[in-house]
């Protein structure tokens, strides 16, 4: 039997047969007709639902798609990994878009970021001031930027819940000069007021807590939920269950002890009137 489980590996090879079939300008239908299989088939398994029985099928998929050969391979390489279910990838733009996958059916989001503000409610100056002093080259800048923007559209103007937890130190030391940083706190108690968006701060505290361990996703859908924990230059998707468990676990613990969202928004048009005065 074929994998019906999300894994992050069987989500990229979805993502890739995505990309080979439209670059072919080929329809699903039409994909499903070249290899015998339905059209609820192709699209599951263009959406990760759905694996590969055998070798073979992937194969001929790849072949009526035109895919090259190292397009095939890596393919391959992901079909034979494909049950998985963690996955540390080098690179952090190869993983966004598994994790857009796993977000375009989510039914609900939380996100833990104790040092700087979540990705998906950055504004464009600050994100755009991260990927510089981030030495992102000056050819892919714009073409990230855009791509983090759309993204943050789709969360603003969806209706997926999206609950944050902001670290205390995300927003009294930003990433950012004074000015960007002012513009980016008030961006965020405007977006509070969103129906499905709740922002709260998490204060400095002594004594361990889970929040020392770094920032982490939580991604909800019908058919599974995941974790996604981004670092430096790579970034892990997890879908092992006691995994997930820990870290659900853990973002519980964060909410109950945070500020509340009321309480959060004030404090943090508070601490952007006094940036705004030192500057």
């Amino acid at each position: 039997m074929p994998s019906t489980r999300a894994t992050p590996r069987q989500v990229e090879l979805g993502v890739l047969l995505r990309r080979i079939r439209k670059r072919a300008g080929l329809t699903q239908p039409q994909v499903a007709e070249l290899v015998n299989r339905s059209h609820s088939h192709i699209s599951r398994r263009e959406r990760g639902e759905l694996g590969f029985e055998e070798q073979a099928e992937l194969e001929r998929t790849l072949t009526v798609t035109g895919a090259t050969s190292e397009e095939t391979s890596q393919a391959l390489r992901l079909f034979r990994d494909g049950t998985d279910p963690n996955w540390l990838i080098p690179g952090i733009a190869r993983d966004l878009a598994v994790v857009a996958e796993y977000e375009s059916v989510a039914n609900d989001i939380f996100a833990y970021q104790p040092s700087l503000i979540p990705g998906p409610l950055q504004i464009r100056d600050y994100t755009r001031v991260m990927m510089v002093d981030g030495d992102m080259p000056e050819t892919e800048l714009d073409s990230k930027l855009e791509l983090r923007m759309a993204r943050r559209k789709r969360y603003l103007d969806g209706s997926t819940r999206f609950e944050t937890v902001i670290g205390e130190q995300a927003i009294r030391y930003p990433a950012c000069p004074p000015d960007v940083a002012v513009r980016q706190l008030r961006d965020l108690c405007e977006v509070a007021e969103l129906p499905h968006i709740s922002i709260q701060l998490l204060p400095f505290r002594l004594g361990y807590h889970p929040a020392r361990e770094g920032g982490f996703v939580v991604i909800r859908s019908d058919s599974a939920t995941v974790v996604h924990v981004e670092q430096y230059r790579s970034s892990t998707t997890l879908t092992n269950n006691r995994d997930v468990k820990d870290y659900v676990e853990a973002a519980e613990r964060i909410r109950r002890d945070a500020m509340g969202a009321v309480a959060s928004v004030r404090a943090i048009a508070k601490i952007a009137d006094e940036l705004e005065r030192t500057g």
